[in-house]
């Protein structure tokens, strides 16, 4: 059996493929909402924080460095869906917060996503998709610690959200 045979091979070339295939998806569907998979994925991790987020917990939430996250911070701010703030006790570090206009914009958001995994999951039967959910989260339960082995300690070890509808 060569290695292109190997059904767990032909996995991870699935995945990789089918997760850039439907962000490129998603980001053409929110493109008409002012949006963009990288600047929703923000928005979303931000409304499951009512008290907001230190710019570092955000970063390590939607899985991109800082600095990244700094340039889509500036530009969802600047459009008005979020807002920093220095954190109390410590004005180095900035919270981030959605703003008023961003939460009706998140109804509007799962709307599109939803709209996209009903058509992308139509001729798949919940069976199916609880047994594919069961084994990627076995999947992720192990590479988490390899890609970030610090997540069981302070805030980071929170279960993080969906990074593509």
């Amino acid at each position: 059996m060569t290695a292109a045979d190997d059904p767990s091979y032909r996995l991870g070339l699935a995945l990789a493929e089918v997760s850039r295939l439907w962000r490129h998806v998603l980001d053409a569907r929110l493109k008409p909402l002012g949006l963009s998979t990288a600047r929703w994925v923000a928005l979303v991790n931000l409304s499951a924080h009512p008290g907001g987020m230190t710019q570092n917990a955000l970063a390590l939430r939607v899985g991109i460095k800082g600095s990244t996250l700094v340039r889509q911070l500036d530009l969802l701010e600047a459009d008005g869906w979020v807002v920093r703030r220095a954190q109390p006790g410590d004005r180095r570090v900035k919270r981030v917060f959605l703003t008023p206009k961003a939460r009706p914009a998140l109804a509007s958001i799962a709307a599109v996503g939803r709209s996209l995994r009903r058509e992308l999951l139509r001729d798949c039967s919940e069976a199916e998709i609880r047994t594919c959910n069961r084994l990627l989260g076995r999947v992720k339960s192990r590479l988490q610690p390899l890609a970030d082995p610090f997540a069981a300690t302070d805030d980071r070890a929170a279960p993080r959200l969906v990074a593509a509808e």
